[in-house]
């Protein structure tokens, strides 16, 4: 059980209060009454809340008062501002609207402490101000500014500072920043399961800095049993009465979950040992590891890799950003880049989009997920992910894109190999009139193949014919199949298997006896080889293409500012008994 003793002596708080972790009413008791009213900080203090939150605004004429919001459309449904508005006005048009003064003296009469949540400039100081003359210690002034907490410090305040957190940012960078005393983590929307970002490290951490731990205000019944259970200052809620129905022996609680301090212990060994056991390559030697891996073995403890971004600020997850999943050469080239993720002890987040896609919601799940690169497949669309990301510093290798950005690498496939490969082939099994068909405004990579195709034509003095197609699939394939042969066409070269097989379906139905035409496609799919099909093809190899994507994407987490690179993955025909 972690003490706390020293704080509060330090900054004059009172040490049997209540205990621990406070219960801090968020706005008051703003479940069951209007948020920051003095009907909802009485309510809180009958709940049994030790402290209450409270929010800050100024009036035009000077005056503190505590709302959340200058506008006061939202709680009250008046279309006013409180900054525009003489505190007479105020008092007189939404008399509810408490001032910090007689919030204060609510807090004295209740014994109840003020966590102090500073919205406008400006008001920190004449807060201070007044709990120092009326000598109420308990209190706490805190904001998501860091320079206001940062210039309440340099003035001299002698009362705790608490800097307030959104999810994504360090705490620990912020902290020092602000020259906080409290770390205010404000992560409730992380996820269904926000406990799990509230990692060993990251307490241990704030500790060694000489910083306490304040967390978001929680509603959920499962998620507080989990939190009030860490060594933290205090947790805001709602719901004071969530927090303080259970018993303080903690016989209402579920078990809580295994940490590697248990793992520590039952291994005899220093957190910090089992920390390093977890991670790829730390040093460690081999008989410490396998103590840790039998004690974690035996209590069940699984490391959780998603909580540790929040403290190192990358996790180990790379995101694989990827669209036309109904491709089956997709699903072979995301296993291979999966595994061979894996391989490197890296995980793999899979993010589908498409060309019509929001892309902002695909780069916030990966900065959400702080991710350490990024991997874009062909189909998907890059511009703003690169952008977004790369102001993030966050690596990025593209995959078959054509767009040219500084400090993100490229992987190509030898599509001008392809289209010459497949021209002189066809040519070379009796093809005299060809053609290729290719969604060239959509792929980078269709449309150097159908270039590569139609220039080795013309030097050897062959007409080919584009076949436009609106997407690269199926379907369009098999639509395109009556228009090549309206064409009279014998030799066909399809920029994928998955198009390719559409059109030898298509020349199927229209009573076209396999062979009559020739047909080439590229990417070798499982279904290139079935016996429907026995489709002539060409290979890119996907387990050299993830192997240089991912030797790409760590050389660029090594040395960010390095030139762009482009590497080729080599293609080779593979011939089968379409042409």
């Amino acid at each position: 059980m972690r003490s706390f003793a020293a704080f509060f002596r330090r900054f004059g708080w009172p040490e049997d209060k209540g205990r621990m972790p406070f219960c801090i009413g968020h706005r008051g008791a703003s479940g069951h009454e209007r948020e920051n009213t003095l009907a909802a900080f009485r309510r809180a203090a009958e709940l049994g809340a030790e402290m209450w939150e409270l929010d800050t605004q100024m009036t035009a004429d000077g005056v503190v008062v505590i709302s959340h919001d200058d506008h006061l459309e939202r709680v009250f449904a008046k279309d006013l501002y409180i900054s525009q508005m003489s505190f007479a006005e105020l008092r007189a048009i939404v008399p509810d609207v408490p001032s910090f003064e007689e919030v204060a003296e609510l807090g004295r009469a209740t014994g109840c402490g003020l966590y102090v949540e500073l919205k406008r400039p400006g008001t920190g100081p004449v807060c201070w101000q007044h709990l120092k003359e009326m000598n109420q210690r308990f209190a706490c002034l805190g904001s998501f500014d860091v320079q206001q907490v940062r210039e309440l410090r340099e003035m001299g305040c002698d009362f705790p500072l608490s800097v307030l957190i959104r999810i994504g940012h360090d705490p620990h960078l912020l902290g020092r920043e602000s020259g906080a005393d409290i770390l205010h983590l404000c992560w409730e929307k992380a996820s269904d399961t926000p406990q799990e970002f509230v990692t060993e490290e990251l307490v241990e951490k704030a500790f060694s800095d000489g910083k306490e731990i304040v967390l978001w205000h929680e509603e959920r019944s499962d998620v507080l049993k989990d939190i009030m259970a860490q060594p933290v200052l205090g947790i805001c809620t709602d719901l004071p009465d969530l927090m303080r129905s259970r018993e303080p022996n903690g016989t209402t609680r579920e078990q809580r979950r295994v940490t590697s301090f248990d793992v520590a212990r039952a291994a005899g060994v220093s957190r910090a040992a089992v920390s390093r056991a977890f991670t790829p390559d730390a040093s460690v030697s081999e008989k410490t590891r396998e103590k840790v891996y039998q004690a974690a073995r035996e209590l069940g403890y699984r490391v959780n890799y998603l909580a540790r971004s929040l403290t190192n600020k990358r996790s180990d997850f790379v995101g694989l950003v990827a669209a036309g999943l109904d491709n089956p050469f997709r699903t072979q080239q995301l296993e291979h880049l999966a595994r061979a993720l894996i391989a490197r002890n890296y995980r793999p987040i899979l993010l589908p989009t498409s060309k019509e896609a929001d892309t902002s919601t695909v780069i916030g799940q990966l900065l959400h997920y702080a991710v350490s690169g990024v991997i874009v497949t062909s189909d998907a669309p890059p511009s703003h992910i690169c952008e977004e990301c790369a102001a993030e510093g966050v690596p990025i290798v593209l995959i078959n894109k054509g767009e040219d950005f500084p400090f993100v690498d490229r992987v190509v496939s030898d599509d001008r190999m392809s289209g010459y490969t497949a021209a002189d082939h066809l040519l070379e099994v009796g093809a005299a009139k060809l053609a290729v068909v290719a969604g060239t405004a959509v792929s980078y990579s269709s449309r150097r193949r159908a270039e590569a195709f139609q220039n080795r034509c013309t030097s050897l003095g062959v007409e080919a014919t584009l076949v436009p197609v609106t997407i690269n699939d199926y379907r369009r394939g098999y639509e395109a199949a009556e228009r090549l042969l309206n064409l009279g066409v014998d030799g066909v070269f399809s920029v994928n298997d998955y198009m390719a097989c559409g059109v030898l379906d298509g020349l199927v139905r229209a009573g076209m006896g396999y062979g009559s035409v020739k047909v080439i496609g590229h990417d070798d799919i499982p279904q290139a080889s079935w016996a429907a099909y026995d489709l002539t093809t060409f290979v890119q190899p996907c387990e050299v293409q993830a192997e240089q994507v991912i030797d790409l994407l760590i050389s660029r987490m090594a040395d960010p500012d390095a030139v762009s690179r482009v590497e080729f993955t080599p293609v080779t025909l593979i011939k089968r008994r379409s042409a």
